[in-house]
């Protein structure tokens, strides 16, 4: 009884091993291209696609991991599928939401402030502070 649950920690180790070297080499490709679609000034409506086209060997690599670790843990090739499309989708989200929101932030603190065309009244240095009592 021992050695069966030993030999079943070990798979599942071996298991998450065999998905933890793609998923580490996606992530990467993925910082990269966010770094290197910045210097290249992408739009941030544009930059999922362009994430997806930089990392597409290793996003290949990841899902086909992702299915065959869903499939040997008794998943249905079509549900392990759309869950590994689900995954990449995850991992794809949080590079673009941050590229976009750090573009828009950038958009607005570039932008020069519209010059205010209203001013203030000056108010006379002698003007009481408060309003006269009755």
């Amino acid at each position: 009884m021992i050695a069966f649950v030993v030999a079943s920690a070990i798979n599942l180790t071996a298991l998450q091993a065999s998905i933890s070297g793609p998923t580490a080499a996606f992530r990467g490709c993925l910082r990269e291209a966010a770094g290197k679609a910045k210097s290249e000034k992408v739009s941030g409506d544009a930059i999922e696609a362009y994430l997806r086209n930089a990392c597409t060997a290793q996003m290949g690599t990841l899902k086909g991991a992702l299915i065959a670790f869903r499939l040997k843990n008794g998943m249905t090739r079509k549900s392990a599928a759309s869950d590994a499309d689900m995954t990449v989708d995850d991992y794809v989200s949080t590079p673009a939401d941050n590229y976009k929101y750090l573009a828009n932030m950038d958009t607005q603190h570039s932008a020069p402030a519209p010059a205010s065309t209203v001013r203030p009244a000056p108010t006379p240095a002698a003007a009481p502070s408060q309003p006269p009592k009755p």
